[in-house]
């Protein structure tokens, strides 16, 4: 069933809500019979669940966690390791003992902390990192030349990372992704709206549209995720897929002819030192206008 058969049918029973009625003058939809989920970390935990099997108290964090689910081999193993030194620990967590009263708190994911909102970091000490919030540098930034500017990328509300360029109604609203920069650093660099600009990185180059706006701070290039696709369908990349249909219905109304650049072709793969996650975010760049523009 496409879409625009499925939201109104959906929506048909929601009399309460106004329905989809509702939902075309108003471009929302409100469930006035859904409870609000505000303040779950506030839930207390009943005295069932803390008598389950397999549930004890750890006494260092006083942590309410399930050593069977854990797959501690006994329970005098589980008392030992306790709940911080035992591995894979937080998937059998049941709450946070605060006074005399056990809560939901906030739980923990892929790795075994408190159901407190943690700002101090046990772990963190434990590798030899500052166990508070700590600001540090990017390395490359640090010796920024004139004529460099840091690479950022983001995503905007209508696409799905890059797995939805191949919808042609999101396509429509979303197929190009130009490269933001400040009205003072594109006056710095000579760019001016709607040239088309070369990025150059330590691993290669990319031409893009520049978009000159105050949206993004002096200093930076912000170049969304989504396009620049060379496969994907007809929507996505302008090449109808292997498995695609020869003809689609809706090919005559498909007016827009760029697919915009993919950022990831000049962003090196260079991990964060301390979580070893891929940086995004920090990508330096020379930005000159384009032999072409």
């Amino acid at each position: 069933m496409q879409i625009p058969q499925f939201v109104p049918r959906a929506l048909t029973s929601d009399k309460a809500s106004g329905g989809f009625s509702r939902l075309k003058k108003k471009g929302v939809h409100h469930d006035a019979k859904a409870k609000p989920k505000y303040y779950t970390y506030k839930k207390e935990i009943g005295t069932k669940a803390l008598l389950a099997d397999g549930v004890i108290l750890d006494v260092a964090t006083d942590v309410y966690w399930n050593w069977k689910k854990a797959k501690v081999e006994s329970l005098e193993a589980a008392q030992a390791k306790g709940y911080a030194g035992t591995k894979g620990a937080y998937k059998a967590y049941v709450g946070q003992k605060i006074g005399d009263k056990v809560y939901a708190g906030f739980k923990p994911d892929a790795v075994n902390k408190s159901g407190y909102f943690e700002i101090y970091s046990d772990i963190m000490k434990q590798k030899n990192f500052a166990p508070l919030p700590t600001f540090a540098a990017v390395p490359e930034h640090a010796d920024l030349k004139a004529d460099e500017l840091i690479l950022t990328t983001y995503k905007v509300n209508v696409q799905i990372h890059s797995r939805s360029a191949n919808c042609k109604w999101l396509s429509e609203i979303y197929h190009d992704n130009p490269a933001w920069i400040n009205p003072a650093t594109a006056e710095k660099l000579g760019i001016k709206n709607g040239t088309k600009v070369v990025a150059t990185s330590a691993v290669g180059e990319i031409e893009v549209e520049a978009r000159v706006t105050p949206a993004v701070v002096p200093g930076v290039l912000a170049i969304s995720h989504h396009c620049g696709h060379w496969e994907y369908g007809r929507y996505a990349s302008g090449k109808k897929s292997a498995a695609g249909s020869v003809e689609d219905k809706h090919d005559d109304l498909k007016w827009w002819t760029s697919n915009g650049v993919h950022p990831n072709w000049i962003i090196p793969n260079s991990p964060d030192p301390v979580a070893g996650q891929q940086r995004w975010m920090d990508t330096v760049v020379k930005v000159k206008a384009s032999p072409t523009a």
